[in-house]
């Protein structure tokens, strides 16, 4: 048409003054505008780009489009009341144009699906892909071969089983698949650094420099994380420093130890810990196991206790005026008699005339007869008692007749007195009681044995639990002697003492809980476990043992030489092509790389003086608030170290993804340079 024309509808106003002529109100129509687009679909970039998505996915990318085409192509012919061929056809165009008119998009778009195709391939099978592990050749190779059946599968479903392009994808998809392991592992490993790099700027430093930070870091990831440092530091206590927390600190330390610029910053702390070890432990037993007692100040106390008690009730029992029938005694000792040979009759002869005396008979004059005095009779059980002790020493059948029949007179002349005397029952139990205390003493001190005469656990809680609690508390004392024995023949080998308290197996240790209790026991074992760990770290440190640990460290931590590498030809050899005034040259040009060397060298031996001294003085950080504030700042360094390894390893899997799945859209570019070629 030959211009714009107007629609719209004159107006006359005669409310106003009349402009010059007529005016229109309308809207203004251009014939020449473009029609809408087909079926109203629009010709935006975005819908080039999500087009190319689902049609760059591999293998599957053209059936999800051409279905995609057709789901739609379906609902049109419904709501067009059109024939559902066309709408396949007026799809097919669509797509057509579109990726006309937004060719960039569009790439992108099949780019970025070839990537969302073929990541969770890599994710699921990283080895398939040369993402795995192993040397670069061969995940290369491996690579290559999957890039191959990759890039053929791909050509074949785009080209219609078309045998060139199925050749040609299945050489670039080995090409690529061949270069994807080296080119994901340079991306990852840059993305890692740039990562690595944003998080660690960003992480505290608790005062550290980054170098001494990185180290500790390393160490702390040794010993399984920053919790289980926290852990063993807890385990060890306020005394504990971090070079006790783990091997890695330990060896770090050693390393420092021979450092001449670190040796005193390591070792002064430790040999002022190892100082106060005697002191430390025998306050821990102490507060764990109670105060000790001297075996002779027991035994001490144990007789004045008795002789204020026990006598006193024996004296006001016999001296009652009763006689006491031993008849009983008297006919065991005349049935036995008769039996008994040897050692045993003449034991039991013994023991007839201990319970007779010679007296005033009416109407016989003197005669030996049963002597019925209280007192008189409880001379006679004790010199029993002395005559049963002297054959326990015994062995052999003869001694086990003697002394089976001597406690038989024994048991019946006190049977008698308890029965006949009054009082004498209730002296006999305290008397037993207080030797009962005795005993469990002197067993207490025996707890701790070895060998095949050593209490078995489960006797010495039956045991224990039959005890009055005097008698219990006489056992406890009797092993809290024997304890601060050992502790205090033992203490400088602290391995020895824990070996001694603790034992190789359970038994100690749960015969300790018995008579202690398990808190206590507990908490002394920890006492004793912790010195000894603190006395190998100084074993380890400061003695200059595991040398070649410590050589090892040593050379990972020792400053860098100030002096320059030693030195090359190339002044001799100057001075021979161009003569003496080359060779002065070149001598001058040597020496004054050499002073800038020597003082890079300097420079950088400063820093790692310096770096050395930091960690010298983390390590020797005992448990509060510097340590603390130092173990979060690790915590947050390993966050961000992990962080950035997730960061890395997707930019790697995304790399590999990205080229292995491009075969097909490299086929527009090879071998004729990189600018894109549509087909």
């Amino acid at each position: 048409m030959a211009g714009p024309r107007f629609s719209g509808t004159l107006v006359e106003d005669d409310a106003t003054p009349a402009p010059a002529g007529p005016r229109f109100s309308g809207t203004l129509v251009e014939d020449d505008a473009p029609a809408p687009a087909e079926g109203g679909r629009s010709h935006g970039a975005l819908n080039a780009f999500a087009r190319g998505v689902v049609n760059g996915l591999p293998i599957v990318g053209p059936y999800a489009l051409a279905g995609i085409d057709r789901a739609d192509a379906a609902v049109r012919a419904v709501q067009n009341d059109s024939r559902y061929s066309d709408e396949v056809d007026g799809a097919r165009r669509y797509g057509a144009e579109v990726a006309a008119e937004h060719p960039i998009a569009e790439t992108a778009g099949e780019i970025g699906g070839g990537i969302v195709g073929t990541a969770p391939l890599v994710l699921a099978a990283p080895a398939a892909f040369g993402a795995g592990a192993g040397g670069l050749l061969g995940r290369s190779a491996i690579s290559a071969a999957t890039g191959m059946a990759l890039g053929g599968a791909d050509a074949a479903v785009r080209s219609d089983g078309d045998l060139t392009q199925i050749k040609k994808g299945v050489a670039i998809g080995g090409t690529l698949g061949a270069v994807a392991p080296g080119l994901g592992q340079a991306v990852g490993a840059g993305a890692k650094k740039v990562a690595e790099a944003i998080g660690v700027r960003a992480a505290p430093s608790a005062g550290m420099g980054a170098t001494a930070m990185e180290k500790l870091a390393a160490d702390a990831a040794n010993a399984g994380g920053t919790g289980a440092v926290r852990v063993r530091l807890g385990e060890l206590g306020p005394e504990a420093m971090l070079l006790d927390a783990s091997p890695s600190f330990e060896g770090r330390a050693q390393g420092l130890a021979v450092l001449p610029d670190t040796r005193e910053a390591i070792v002064d702390p430790i040999l002022r810990r190892a100082s106060g070890a005697n002191g430390r432990l025998a306050a821990d037993v102490d507060t764990h196991l109670g105060p000790t007692l001297d075996p002779a100040a027991f035994q001490a106390e144990w007789r004045r206790a008795y002789g204020e008690a026990v006598p006193p009730l024996y004296q006001n029992a016999l001296g009652q005026p009763v006689q006491v029938d031993t008849s009983g005694v008297l006919e065991t000792i005349g049935r036995m008699g008769a039996q008994e040979k040897g050692g045993a009759e003449l034991a039991l002869r013994r023991a007839w005339g201990l319970l007779h005396a010679e007296q005033e008979v009416p109407g016989i004059g003197r005669a030996v007869v049963p002597d019925r005095r209280p007192e008189a009779l409880h001379n006679a059980k004790e010199a029993l008692d002395s005559m049963i002790a002297h054959v326990q020493a015994q062995q052999g059948s003869a001694a086990a007749s003697e002394l089976r029949a001597l406690s038989a007179v024994r048991s019946g002349v006190n049977d008698a007195l308890e029965a006949q005397v009054p009082g004498y029952a209730e002296a006999n139990r305290t008397a037993q009681h207080f030797f009962q205390q005795r005993d469990a003493f002197d067993n207490g001190q025996r707890l701790l044995n070895g060998g095949r005469e050593a209490a078995r656990p489960a006797q010495v809680a039956a045991d224990t639990a039959a005890m009055t609690p005097e008698v219990q508390q006489a056992q406890r004392l009797g092993l809290r002697t024997e304890v601060d024995r050992l502790v205090g023949t033992q203490l400088n080998d602290r391995l020895a003492l824990r070996k001694a308290l603790m034992g190789e197996g359970d038994y100690n240790r749960a015969r300790m809980g018995t008579v202690f209790g398990e808190e206590p026991t507990a908490g002394m074992a920890a006492a004793v476990d912790r010195e000894a760990a603190f006395d190998a770290t100084h074993q380890n440190i400061v003695r200059n043992s595991q040398t070649a640990q410590r050589t090892a460290a040593a050379a990972d931590l020792a400053p860098r030489d100030v002096r320059p590498s030693a030195s090359d030809a190339v002044p001799a050899v100057a001075a021979a092509v161009g003569g003496v005034q080359a060779g002065l040259a070149a001598q001058a040009a040597k020496l004054g790389i050499k002073g800038a060397q020597a003082g890079f060298n300097a420079a950088g031996r400063a820093r790692d003086i310096a770096r050395n001294k930091e960690l010298a003085e983390a390590l020797t950080r005992r448990q509060g608030e510097q340590l603390e504030a130092l173990l979060e700042a690790i915590g947050a360094r390993q966050a961000a170290e992990r962080m950035a390894s997730g960061v890395g390893r997707a930019a790697q899997i995304g790399t590999t993804a990205a080229t292995v799945s491009q075969a097909d859209r490299a086929k527009a570019y090879v071998p004729f340079g990189f600018l894109p070629a549509r087909r």
